[in-house]
C-alpha cells in the first residue's frame, strides 16, 4: 500500500480548512478518513490509540480538525517510545525515587504520545491541557480506552509545580503549539507557544538540579538552529524519523535529549 498522499495541493487545502473554519469541530468519520488519506496516504494512516480513522467513530473517538493536524500519530509515537525504552533500559536512574520515574505530557493534545510512552514504559502518565474544547475530546477519548493518564485542564506550569522530580528516567513531553513558529522557513522553536528554551527553563526549575529526559516533536525543516540553540547544554540521544509523507518541510522528526538540572 502506498504511503505517499497524490495530491499535496489537496492536503494543504484539507489542513486549511482544519485549522481554520474546523478547527474546533469534530470531524465525522469521512472526513477523519480523508485526512487520513490526504496526510498520511491511506485512511487509516491516521490512527492513535490504536485505533484507524475508520474505526473511531464506532470507537467514540472524538477528533476536532486541529487535533487532526497537531497530532502525533501511532506509526510516530510508538517507535519514539520504543527508542526510550531501549535507552533508559541501558543506563540505571537515579534520584529519590529512582525506580518509580514519572512521565509528564505538558501539552497533551490528543494525549497519543504519553498513551505510548506510558503503554511501552508501564509508568504513571501526568498530562496537561489548556484549551477546554481539546481537554474535553482528550477527557472523552481517554476515557474510552480505558486509559489511566491524569489528565488535568491546567498550564503545564502548574502540572510541573505538582511534580517533584523522582528519578533520572523522568520523562517530558514537549509539543507546544506551533502557530507562527512554522513558516515557509521552516520550523522556529523559539517562537513556539510557548517557545521552547522556556519550556525547558521552567522543567530544569522543577528538578532541582536532576536530571532527565525530554522527548519533542519537531519537523524536517527547522529554522535558525533553533532546535540547537534550544536544547543548548542539553545532550541529544536520539532522532527518530517516520517514513516521509509530504513535501520536505510538513514531515515530522523526534528528537530525544537528557536535560541537565
Amino acid at each position: 500500500m502506498s504511503t505517499q498522499p497524490r495530491d499535496h495541493t489537496a492536503y494543504f487545502t484539507f489542513r486549511d480548512q482544519l485549522l481554520g473554519p474546523l478547527r474546533t469541530t469534530v470531524l465525522s468519520s469521512q472526513q477523519l478518513c480523508e485526512a487520513g488519506r490526504l496526510i498520511y496516504g491511506h485512511a487509516d494512516g491516521l490512527s492513535l490509540y490504536g485505533i484507524p480513522a475508520t474505526d473511531m467513530v464506532a470507537k467514540g473517538i472524538a477528533l476536532l480538525g486541529r487535533t487532526v493536524i497537531e497530532c502525533s500519530i501511532d506509526a510516530y509515537t510508538a517507535p519514539v517510545a520504543d527508542a526510550l525504552a531501549e535507552l533508559q533500559a541501558a543506563t540505571p536512574p537515579q534520584g529519590p525515587d529512582a525506580d518509580n520515574p514519572l512521565i509528564a505530557d505538558l501539552f497533551c493534545g490528543s494525549g497519543n504520545f504519553g498513551y505510548h510512552l506510558g503503554r511501552r514504559l508501564t509508568r504513571p502518565v501526568h498530562a496537561a491541557e489548556l484549551d477546554p474544547a481539546v481537554f474535553g475530546t482528550a477527557r472523552n477519548n481517554l476515557d474510552r480506552i480505558g486509559s489511566t493518564i491524569t489528565l488535568t485542564l491546567t498550564d503545564y506550569r502548574d502540572l510541573l509545580r505538582e511534580l517533584p522530580a523522582r528519578s533520572t528516567h523522568d520523562t517530558y513531553v514537549v509539543e507546544p503549539p506551533w502557530g507562527p513558529a512554522f513558516s515557509a522557513a521552516g520550523l522556529d522553536l523559539t517562537r513556539t507557544s510557548p517557545p521552547v528554551p522556556e519550556i525547558l527553563a521552567d522543567i530544569r526549575r522543577s528538578r532541582g538540579g536532576l536530571p532527565c529526559h525530554v522527548a519533542i516533536k519537531a519537523n524536517d525543516q527547522i529554522a535558525h538552529d533553533s532546535l540547537a540553540r534550544s536544547f543548548s547544554g542539553a545532550r541529544h540521544l536520539a532522532t527518530i524519523t517516520p517514513a516521509p509523507c509530504l513535501p520536505h518541510g510538513a514531515n515530522m522528526d523526534f528528537h530525544l535529549y537528557e536535560l541537565q538540572g
